[in-house]
């Protein structure tokens, strides 16, 4: 018989609910603000389904298993772009921005608290998979970006280019390049094997390994007079006499000064060179690649692989489709031209845009994310029941603008009063938790309340309505201006609130709390010293 685990989350239907009258009275709010029929409504669809991405990509970065938390990494970065894009698109007016800005966090903040619970470990698995997730997308930038610019076959035309033209200068650089190039070699040499053998088990003998190590040398072992006689030569190379007399001293040895001269200016020993240099000094990139990679993985490299994949997904996922001409056309015919954008096209390429603009999303989430969970959460509540009372208190501040925005009077009311209704319904769903536990059968208790609360709801909704009707028509000859009247019944409303919250406040023991104890102060650092998991 295993044992039983109390599971104090938030009862199931009363946060369904809670969500549910959130996420409808913000459609409602933004249908009801803003030029046009549908007003803010399409910003608020992109950023609920956003909301909702995001909250279920929290879900899995919060899980234990590998897999969970790979695919919750990879919602929780569609959803940051389904919800900056709804934030950041253009809105006629503040009191629009407001509404859209106001009602989409309302809701991500309902629905982290009643889902997840907004507690350290939340902000610290959301860190962990917000900053690797931007490192990889970082990476992907500075790839698609080389690669819109040539920079790769660009650096090396002209690397062979430029190292051809020294090389062709005269014999004495043609020599002096050659000694600096075995030089080097001798030196990756002996580095590159070291690596090799960190790397693989010990080997029998073998007589090709034994010259390499013969013929590597550590860059302190190397004589001084080497270096000495490197820059002598280098002096010599740098003046048009040391070449001069270089080169007549070829042609004073004749026929085979000739063959000499040729060989030092062809590109023959030096491409072979080059190449044994770029093979062994690939060893070490690798090293240092190696080791980047490790540093970058932590202690739980399982862990840090699964906070990346949202980052990997995106960077892969742009830079094909921005690689298909269906695509690209598309998105170039939907473009003005000369924007912004147009311009960022040209320049950086599309997917550099676009990856550009994941990664501006990912930092303002990750600068914001600290600043704003410190306002949101409080050690002394549950964890689902931080987001709880600011959630509600955004979607009353929506309506609160969407009244100064010209909204409909009853759409107004209908807001406040599912904001209302939305915090009732979180407190109670959290209460039901703690109180007998998520897996107990309280509906039937949970359907009786909810439907209290609506039915208080519609009625205020109601009344206010009627008193608003018979009171204006009665007031017809005061010129009030329509929204000014309906911002300060909104106001009015949120003054209600206010004071109601204030004569609920009790400032008695929490359940479970010994007052006759002396308080246990845990002495441990702030949240935001632990802001990433590993």
């Amino acid at each position: 018989m295993t044992p039983y685990e109390f599971d104090d989350e938030p009862a199931r239907f009363s946060s369904r609910l809670a969500l549910a009258v959130a996420a409808v009275a913000a459609l409602l709010l933004g249908l009801g603000t803003g030029p046009g029929l549908l007003g803010q409504a399409p910003e608020l669809l992109l950023g609920l389904l956003g909301t909702g991405a995001l909250v279920r990509g929290a879900t899995g970065v919060s899980e234990d298993e590998s897999r969970q938390r790979a695919v919750g990494s990879v919602w929780f970065v569609f959803g940051v772009l389904g919800v900056g894009g709804a934030i950041v698109a253009y809105k006629p007016s503040l009191a629009a921005a407001a509404v859209t800005t106001f009602g989409t966090l309302a809701v991500l903040l309902l629905g982290l608290s009643l889902t997840v619970g907004i507690d350290e470990g939340l902000v610290r698995s959301l860190g962990g998979a917000l900053s690797r997730s931007l490192v990889v997308v970082v990476a992907g930038t500075v790839l698609l970006a080389g690669v819109h610019v040539a920079l790769f076959r660009s650096a090396a035309v002209l690397t062979v280019a430029g190292y051809g033209a020294l090389v062709g200068a005269g014999p004495l650089v043609g020599f002096l390049m050659l000694q600096v190039e075995v030089l080097v070699l001798a030196v990756v040499v002996e580095r590159a094997l070291a690596v090799v053998d960190g790397w693989l088990p010990r080997r029998r003998f073998d007589s090709r390994e034994t010259a390499l190590r013969q013929f590597g040398v550590r860059a302190g072992d190397v004589p001084k007079g080497v270096y000495v006689l490197l820059g002598l030569q280098f002096v010599l190379a740098t003046t048009g006499t040391g070449r001069a007399l270089f080169t007549r001293l070829l042609v004073q040895t004749g026929p085979f000064g000739t063959v000499v001269g040729w060989f030092l200016q062809s590109w023959v020993p030096h491409a072979l060179l080059g190449a044994a240099i770029l093979l062994f000094g690939s060893v070490l990139v690798a090293r240092l690649c190696q080791l980047a990679v490790v540093r970058w993985v932590g202690r739980e490299p399982p862990k840090t692989l699964g906070y990346a994949a949202g980052g990997a997904v995106v960077s892969v996922l742009v830079g094909v489709l921005t690689a298909l001409p269906p695509v690209t056309w598309l998105v170039d015919w939907s473009v003005t031209d000369g924007s912004t954008l147009d311009i960022a096209f040209a320049t950086y390429g599309m997917g550099t845009t676009f990856l550009a603009l994941v990664v501006m999303a990912l930092c303002a989430v990750l600068v914001s994310l600290p600043v704003f969970m410190f306002v949101v959460w409080d050690e002394a509540t549950a964890p689902a029941e931080n987001g709880s009372t600011a959630g509600a208190g955004l979607l009353l501040l929506s309506a609160i603008a969407a009244g100064f925005g010209g909204a409909p009077a009853a759409v107004v009311f209908i807001g406040v009063a599912a904001a209302l209704a939305t915090w009732d319904l979180s407190v109670n769903a959290s209460l039901v938790g703690n109180e007998v536990g998520r897996d107990a059968e309280t509906r039937r208790g949970e359907v009786i309340h909810a439907a209290g609360v609506l039915a208080v709801g519609a009625a205020t909704v109601l009344v206010t309505l009627l008193g608003v009707e018979f009171i204006g028509a009665a007031a017809l000859a005061v010129d009030v201006p329509r929204w000014r009247a309906v911002g300060a019944l909104a106001l009015l409303l949120l003054a209600l609130v206010c004071f109601a919250a204030l004569a609920s406040g009790g400032d008695g023991a929490s359940d479970g709390e010994d007052g006759d104890g002396p308080d246990q102060h845990v002495d441990r650092g702030p949240w935001y010293t632990q802001f990433d998991d590993l």
